[in-house]
């Protein structure tokens, strides 16, 4: 998916949240998205006929204060990628089609990022071994302070690359947390 535009990216850090390595989205989301009001999707959600146990997977009812009903808690569901694929393949028309075309579109962005800022952690842990061992042969002898000194021009371009990779993905999948 390295082939998205910065809108596309931008559109989907609206459409999907990250938290602690998982991807979910809310009803209120998908009730925006579709053009749908709100307390129609939490209808539709809780009139799904699935399993018990794949609704306690992939619905999970929440609650928010409302500053506009004198702080009445407002209910929403939180779907995981496979709750809001069952939920809206129940919507129909050319929107729904698009939009769940979008959403899969989203959620595999996501799973990337995260994907690809683990990769970059298990790069960052086997530079972090290489480096100790760099460092261990050229305090041994004359021939390994040589191969030191030029590794270590070598290592630190590669952990600049590492640090400015890393920070990236950190920076992205930060704004998708917030």
């Amino acid at each position: 998916m390295s082939n998205l535009t910065k809108a596309q990216e931008a559109q989907f850090r609206e459409l999907v949240i990250a938290k602690h390595g998982e991807v979910f989205t809310t009803s209120r989301q998908v009730a925006e998205l579709f053009g749908k009001r709100h307390d129609n999707v939490l209808a539709a959600i809780e009139n799904l006929e699935c399993s018990d146990e794949f609704a306690e997977l992939n619905f999970k009812v929440c609650f928010e204060n409302s500053g506009l009903q004198n702080g009445k808690p407002l209910k929403y569901y939180s779907l995981t990628k496979d709750g809001m694929v069952f939920l809206v393949m129940g919507f129909t028309g050319k929107q729904a089609a698009q939009f769940k075309e979008l959403y899969i579109l989203a959620f595999n962005w996501m799973a990337e990022k995260i994907r690809t800022t683990h990769e970059l952690t298990h790069w960052q842990h086997d530079f972090a071994r290489r480096e100790a061992v760099s460092v261990a042969k050229g305090t041994e002898h004359g021939q390994g302070l040589a191969r030191r000194r030029i590794e270590k021009h070598a290592l630190s371009q590669e952990q600049a690359a590492i640090h400015a990779k890393l920070q990236l993905c950190l920076n992205l999948i930060g704004e998708e947390a917030a």
